[in-house]
């Protein structure tokens, strides 16, 4: 058996409190994100990480943006020198998408204070 990655862990738990709340269960989110049941299990045990496609689906399916998946709560306000440390902390595998998800935080601050 693989060895469960700590962010995945919580990623996953992310994801099962909010399928919950939402009032779903995992066949419902399963097949409103197009992934099977037993994947999306995998994922809120933390056995399997989510793609960043799947964690686009998740935020359309569920109502909430990716730091609420991701950090378990919108806009923490992560400081980039925490974000590195993260980063440095994850596989290679997860530290691609960490960077492509702060890629995407920066843009939307930046569209945000554009639209100011």
């Amino acid at each position: 058996m693989r060895e469960r990655k700590p962010i995945n862990i919580r990623v996953g738990a992310n994801i099962q409190r909010l399928r919950e709340e939402a009032h779903m269960t995992q066949e419902e989110l399963s097949e409103a994100v197009g992934v099977t049941p037993n994947h999306l299990s995998a994922v809120e045990r933390g056995v399997s990480g989510p793609s960043l496609e799947l964690i686009e689906r998740l935020c359309g399916a569920l109502h909430v943006t990716s730091d609420h998946i991701i950090f378990g709560q919108p806009n923490i306000g992560m400081e980039r020198d925490d974000f590195l440390s993260m980063i440095r902390a994850a596989g290679r595998e997860q530290q691609a998408l960490l960077e492509s998800i702060k890629d995407l935080t920066d843009a939307v601050k930046e569209f945000k204070n554009g639209m100011k």
